[in-house]
């Protein structure tokens, strides 16, 4: 292996530990939001998968997704509607159908919470030098490029 093989394999590793220990310590700010949510994880996923379909969904599209019945999830919606956080409305196209909306207070629910980490993250770059933000900022700019990029064929 080539001394810039080596160097690589050295610096992917300690990013990837990096990484790591960012997001193990980013997960107290993400926690702190859900502990004190009054929903279940079940209610959450349902919540998520709403606020995820611009249109909403249907009760039986939801089951679906969550491999429960659709009882199951009426139980679910039942209560998330009493929290405010999920609506159910009349299909514009089929009377016959209730689509289930979440509401603004459901959206701002799960946004807070998938914010919560990206805050954190935020309040750390505050106190970086302007040099390490620079390089910091190359640094994501390759990464984003290489997600966009097809891989070259020396990867």
């Amino acid at each position: 292996m080539s001394d810039d093989q080596n160097e690589r394999a050295t610096l992917t590793r300690e990013i990837a530990e990096m990484q790591e220990a960012l997001e193990t310590q980013s997960m107290r700010g993400f926690l702190e939001p859900l502990m004190t949510m009054d929903l279940t994880i079940q209610q959450l996923r349902v919540l998520m998968i709403l606020v995820a379909e611009e249109e909403g969904g249907t009760g039986q599209a939801v089951a679906k997704s969550l491999g429960v019945s659709l009882a199951t999830v009426s139980g679910i919606v039942d209560r998330l509607e009493a929290h405010g956080m999920v609506e159910r409305v009349l299909d514009a196209h089929d009377q016959r159908v209730r689509r289930l909306n979440a509401t603004p207070q459901g959206r701002r629910t799960i946004r807070d919470l998938l914010g919560a980490q990206t805050r954190v993250g935020v309040a750390l770059l505050l106190d970086l030098e302007t040099d390490d933000l620079r390089a910091l900022a190359q640094g994501m700019r390759a990464i984003l490029r290489g997600q966009t990029q097809p891989p070259s064929p020396t990867s």
